[in-house]
This record gives structure tokens, sequence and C-alpha cells, in this order.
């Protein structure tokens, strides 16, 4: 994906460098609309020739700092402020990208984790909006 988006600058500029321990799901899409007809033909239109992608990202466990780390970036107004602002985050393919939140921040918190100061976060969806100018 970092051969495809151009640089941007984010609105904070402070990196969350907290790289997801499960999983990153890559999720490429444009700007389409489909219509099938009944014959089983297929019309798509386009209104934008830009591909752009989302992460997933997930923590089955991760520590009580970071997760008010995670916490502080989304709700704090200076910094991404829910998904207002970008900010910079690095992935696991080592590139460090702008990005903003796409849906509200979901925390877990169970027995088992909690005893030990861990917090889980299932689920973090971002939108790559560019990558970090050199």
């Amino acid at each position: 994906m970092y051969n495809y988006v151009a640089d941007l600058t984010a609105d904070y500029t402070t990196i969350l460098n907290i790289t997801p321990q499960t999983v990153m799901t890559e999720i490429a899409d444009m700007k389409q609309a489909a219509h099938e007809y009944d014959d089983g033909s297929m019309d798509v239109v386009t209104f934008s020739d830009t591909v752009y992608f989302n992460v997933v990202l997930q923590w089955s466990a991760i520590t009580a700092a970071d997760a008010a780390t995670i916490l502080s970036f989304y709700a704090t107004t200076a910094k991404a402020n829910g998904g207002e602002r970008t900010f910079y985050i690095t992935l696991p393919d080592t590139y460090t990208y702008t990005v903003r939140f796409m849906e509200p921040l979901k925390r877990v918190t169970t027995t088992n984790l909690n005893a030990a100061g861990y917090k889980a976060i299932a689920q973090l969806t971002l939108r790559v909006e560019g990558k970090k100018p050199a």
C-alpha cells in the first residue's frame, strides 16, 4: 500500500508506536457502485480512480499503559479527536502512515487480563490517508 499513497503531513504529528500483536488486515477499495441485473450481468460506475486503504489492527493483550495511550490519541481534541484529525502510526510493514480512526475505539477488559494489568483491543480500523513525508 506504501506505493499507492502520497506523502501527507498529519494534523497531529506524534507517531503512535504500538505494534499490533495479532494481525493487520489490509483492505483496498475504490469508490464504485455496482449493479447486478436479472441476467447476472454487471455494471460498475467508478467515482474515483484512486484506491484507498483501511487497516484493521488487533491486540489480544496490551498493557494498560499502551491501551491508555491509544485512548489518549482517540479522545484528546488536540490529537485525533475521534476520526476528525489524522496522526502517524508505524504499521507492521515498517512504514509510517498518516491515518485516521474510522470507528469508535473498543477496549476490552476481562478479569484475567485486568488482574495482570492488561486490556485487549479486538479491532481498531484506521483509514490510511497517506504516508509520512521523509
